[in-house]
């Protein structure tokens, strides 16, 4: 079943719109059409207790261009080294930040565009639509569907389907959830598997530059089920100065179990969620504060 709510006014004066996507066992997904986002995810615990496991922004204030939590990553997620790629043989020169790259295709970025909202007839899919006009330097259109998808099985499917309208173009989407399984712990008390032996060997900006390195019995190995905390704290030399925490990029072992890249559990609540790529990548990221507030409307 689907309903919709207003989350807010944007300041331009056009409403920002949340989908509550509910399975038959009263569990339940929102997503915003502002900038794609995943709202919520609320599934029943170990005490059949509902619980919201992502975390996310109050009000419309709060979420536009300030925050990345949950909402699509496009139309490029993570960098692009100096601000500079070529397609079709043609150098985009796109915006830089502070560290000389691109980063999460700047004032481009989904996370700040308000997407046309439709919930399918199937009762559990909605479909967000956008024709990107390209900002950041990208200068191509780009049409863009993103479909989610909650079901009776618990789980949450995203579907890119994106299609250049007038010229080549680059395009790399992802969602930038920030999950907690156990309410409102330290994620840090939570246990990570994350099938992936090596990192891709980075440059001084943190952009890869050829080649892979091992990290098994490094802080960065979850190969076996580890507490995120525990694998921090068992050597702190092991994180570029000032950063105390994962920002980091695995590549996916090849004999992994099908598709399957990661599970995160949390004791405390006896949430186990299992995440699924068809891509060959992906990044760990936690915040410093590892915590989070869930102040939501």
């Amino acid at each position: 079943m689907i309903t919709q709510r207003i989350f807010g006014t944007l300041s331009d004066g056009r409403n920002a719109t949340v989908y509550k996507i509910e399975n038959s066992f009263g569990e339940y997904v929102e997503i915003m059409d502002y900038g794609a986002v995943i709202h919520s995810i609320n599934v029943k615990d170990k005490s059949g207790n509902l619980t919201d496991c992502v975390l996310g922004c109050a009000d419309t204030e709060s979420l536009q261009g300030r925050s990345f939590k949950a909402a699509t990553m496009g139309r490029v997620g993570n960098r692009i080294d100096s601000g500079r790629c070529t397609v079709d043989g043609e150098e985009l020169i796109l915006e830089t930040g502070r560290d000389g790259h691109l980063l999460h295709s700047g004032s481009g970025n989904f996370a700040f565009k308000l997407f046309e909202g439709k919930a399918e007839s199937d009762g559990q899919t909605v479909t967000l639509h956008l024709l990107d006009k390209g900002e950041c330097g990208f200068n191509s259109l780009l049409d863009c569907y993103i479909s989610f998808t909650f079901d009776d099985d618990r789980r949450l499917s995203i579907h890119y389907d994106m299609t250049p309208v007038d010229k080549a173009t680059v395009v790399s989407p992802t969602n930038h959830a920030y999950f907690n399984l156990g309410g409102l712990e330290d994620i840090r008390q939570e246990e990570l598997t994350l099938y992936a032996s090596n990192q891709p060997v980075l440059n001084q900006r943190g952009v890869p530059c050829g080649g892979i390195k091992s990290i098994l019995g490094t802080p960065a190995d979850f190969t076996s089920p580890r507490k995120i905390g525990e694998a921090m704290d068992s050597d702190p030399s092991f994180f570029p100065a000032g950063r105390r925490g994962y920002d980091d990029f695995y590549v996916l072992d090849k004999n992994r179990n099908g598709s399957l890249a990661a599970v995160l559990y949390s004791e405390k609540t006896g949430i186990e969620m299992k995440t699924y790529t068809d891509m060959p990548s992906v990044i760990l990221y936690t915040p410093s504060y590892c915590a989070g507030s869930r102040d939501k409307k």
